[in-house]
């Protein structure tokens, strides 16, 4: 009898301690509501991933359920049960503004493409639609306008004018952008031509000056697969190795860099930034799709942020901690042999030291070192992760 009242005690006071605990998770789920967007959901917004493939996993995309989504995705399959699931186009990630090249008031850009595109002007609005094979020039007007030409009657426009694919599919279409003295002038994706006038920013002084940038804008991934800082022949791991530092310097580049803002793009076209050769690029280096393909939208991180990947080309045995606090995973690390020129100093060539030794790289992997280890020699505490 005793017994039994005791139970009943017990009883009625975890159904009263149940109560005030289902009443307390119940408001502390309602603060979490207010700040439960991850930077894993803010991650597949940014990439445009649509949200019936990850609707089921709010209200806290977490690190895991974000890798299930990005690998259902590029199997193809629906993240949803659903009777009949659509096949889900592998994402080819954010866009990326390429600025390739300027040209002076005196002359005439010219292009042409694989297919039929828009001409548009600065506010997106279709000023016509013409065939691939017709050509459009532009050229300089006055009081910061250009004339577009050629392939349509003379017309004005103000300071930019844009091309893409009137079809809607920009990741099929390439442009011919008949870049003077060099081969290496097809593009996939949007081209634009922008007027600028001002410092010169470009080049690092305040003088004024007044160009006419051609910019190419197209996805992430299409962007490593003309990267033009190697012709991938080496192993495949040290291409892996190479495609993944070009995608994150790219990535960080599309998050953080306003200083090409005014010119209307987010990094250069050359060794101050990196080296991009486009569509004909691509198409003579095949091994660098293939292994930016085996990497897709793989990128280094530190503490879950995409991290700045600097690479030299050797070092005199050991990379350089990089000055000062901003990016921690820059250390000292002993250097391959093949990397390594023992009288070299930091600065000489452009060896900076600091990140990755890029013939440090190629030896290690000639000795079967994965892409993986290779990074995580070299840029320390970083991870691997998938950002589409």
């Amino acid at each position: 009898m005793f017994l039994s009242k005791v139970l009943r005690i017990v009883l009625i006071f975890f159904i009263a301690t149940g109560i005030f605990l289902g009443s307390f998770l119940v408001f502390y789920s309602g603060e979490a509501e207010a700040s439960s967007i991850t930077k894993w959901q803010k991650m597949l917004e940014r990439n445009g991933i649509d949200r019936t493939l990850w609707q089921r996993y709010l209200p806290k995309i977490t690190h895991k359920e974000y890798n299930k989504i990005r690998k259902l995705i590029l199997s193809g399959a629906s993240a949803t049960p659903v009777a009949t699931p659509a096949a889900v186009a592998p994402s080819l990630g954010p866009d990326i503004s390429v600025g390739l090249w300027y040209f002076s008031k005196s002359d005439t850009f010219k292009l042409t493409a694989n297919k039929g595109y828009n001409i548009k002007d600065k506010d997106g609005k279709i000023i016509a639609q013409v065939a691939g094979d017709a050509m459009t020039k532009v050229v300089y007007d006055d009081n910061g306008k250009l004339i577009v030409s050629g392939s349509i009657p003379d017309t004005s426009v103000d300071d930019k004018v844009t091309f893409d694919a009137s079809d809607g599919d920009n990741s099929s279409i390439i442009f011919d952008v008949n870049k003077p003295g060099d081969s290496y002038d097809h593009f996939r994706g949007k081209i634009e031509v922008n007027y600028y006038h001002g410092n010169d920013i470009y080049n690092g002084n305040s003088s004024n000056v007044s160009q006419m940038w051609v910019i190419n804008i197209l996805p992430l991934e299409q962007y490593v697969w003309g990267m033009g800082e190697t012709t991938g022949t080496g192993p495949d791991d040290h291409v892996k190795v190479m495609t993944t530092i070009f995608r994150t310097y790219g990535d960080w580049y599309i998050q953080n860099a306003t200083k090409y803002k005014p010119l209307g793009f987010k990094i250069r076209n050359d060794s101050g930034s990196q080296i991009y050769g486009g569509y004909d690029w691509e198409k003579d280096h095949a091994n660098i799709r293939k292994a930016a393909e085996a990497t897709r939208g793989q990128v280094i991180t530190y503490k879950g942020d995409v991290a700045l990947t600097p690479y030299c080309s050797y070092t005199d045995g050991k990379t350089r901690d990089y000055p000062g606090s901003d990016y921690p995973y820059l250390k000292s690390v002993k250097d391959h042999k093949e990397g390594t020129k023992k009288d070299m100093k930091p600065g000489d060539n452009g060896n900076h030291m600091w990140g990755l030794s890029a013939h440090g790289a190629l030896g290690y992997a000639k000795d079967g070192k994965s892409w993986i280890w290779i990074l995580g020699h070299y840029y320390t505490h970083v991870d691997i992760s998938g950002i589409y």
